[in-house]
């Protein structure tokens, strides 16, 4: 059975040999992230896989939130930036930027504690899911906000590194 990401990378008919070599992702984790439903799809794999079939596909960088959308239904957005609404100028900016840990895990649905564990440990990986709810939460643009935490995707320099590494046997 896919899962969301699956059905969509089937919808685009990806190769996702191609998709692996391009992300560097395994072709196993790529189905894994498919198929089964207990695979925790990590932000730092699952932007890069649906940048690039996105890109394979042709479809338009500009389309990406809206493709979120599709596979991660965002169900709420600016829960914690509307609390400051009706607040002067300098509390909403302010306070958008010190909201406590306790605040943003409960308005994101992210379980108690578990934001101190991502400071506390660097190698610790957040599913797509709380990363999507969390830059909602604070109204931020997806897109933008990946590519600065997780990396701009250089999709035609990937390819040409992967042409090249082809070429040299």
């Amino acid at each position: 059975m896919n899962t969301p990401l699956g059905a969509y990378l089937d919808e685009l008919k990806i190769n996702k040999s191609r998709l692996s070599n391009i992300t560097g992702i395994t072709t196993d984790r790529i189905n894994a992230l498919s198929h089964e439903a207990t695979a925790i799809p990590y932000t730092d794999e699952v932007f890069p896989i649906i940048y690039v079939a996105n890109y394979l596909s042709g479809i338009p960088e500009d389309k990406f939130n809206s493709t979120i959308d599709r596979i991660y239904p965002r169900k709420t957005k600016n829960l914690l930036i509307n609390k400051l609404k009706g607040q002067s100028p300098a509390a909403q900016l302010f306070g958008n930027y010190t909201f406590q840990r306790k605040d943003v895990e409960i308005e994101t649905n992210i379980p108690a504690g578990k934001i101190s564990k991502y400071m506390n440990d660097k190698n610790k990986k957040a599913p797509i899911e709380e990363i999507i709810r969390f830059i909602d939460s604070i109204g931020l643009d997806l897109l933008e906000t990946l590519k600065k935490y997780y990396g701009v995707i250089d999709v035609n320099q990937r390819l040409k590194e992967f042409e090249e590494k082809l070429h040299r046997g």
